[in-house]
């Protein structure tokens, strides 16, 4: 008998002490899916402050701007512009170059001018609910000068050759070494 409450008493004991660590790293990984969002959030506080009418809400494209796309220099990132998707409450800095920090997307080629404009990013990170979006929701991008392009989705695929899509915008992230996860945008005139 009393081994018997011995060996329940270190069962217990194991499983608070497994409960307890389950907790800890649940705890660690959600702490660290916020870090370096905070970087791309002061970026687009930033933003805010410098291009004219980012967040202003419109349906249709302000103008034209320039091409290729120029860069503004935001706490020493080269900053392209703004990418929103509204319906999947999506707001996140472009940059000209390739970052490894969470919360940027990157400009990758063509333009908003000139059409098959690619953003990229992360899918675990901005990204993450991309493949959630539905035909017709609204995709803005606003350049430095506060030119805004405004997009609706039209299709998603997965593409083996990222060059063969042909929209005006393509946002994509990687599915794996050879495969891109793309969403087609059609330009709202």
């Amino acid at each position: 008998m009393v081994t018997e409450r011995r060996s329940r008493k270190k069962i217990i004991i194991l499983l608070i002490l497994i409960l307890a660590a389950a907790l800890i790293f649940a705890a660690v990984r959600f702490y660290m899916s916020g870090q370096g969002t905070e970087r791309a959030d002061d970026t687009l506080e930033q933003m805010e402050k410098i291009i004219p009418g980012l967040y202003a809400d419109t349906d249709i494209s302000t103008g034209t701007g320039r091409d290729p796309l120029a860069a503004l220099s935001v706490d020493g990132l080269d900053i392209v512009g703004c990418l929103q998707i509204p319906s999947l409450d999506l707001t996140v800095p472009v940059t000209g170059k390739k970052m490894d920090e969470k919360g940027f997307a990157t400009w990758v080629s063509g333009s908003p001018v000139k059409g098959r404009f690619r953003i990229s990013g992360n899918h675990a990170d901005v990204y993450r609910d991309l493949s959630s979006a539905d035909p017709g929701d609204r995709v803005i991008f606003t350049d430095i000068d506060g030119v805004k392009y405004v997009y609706k989705v039209t299709t998603q695929y997965h593409l083996k050759k990222w060059d063969k899509a042909d929209n005006d915008l393509i946002l994509c992230y990687k599915t794996d070494d050879d495969t891109d996860f793309v969403l087609g945008c059609t330009s709202v005139i």
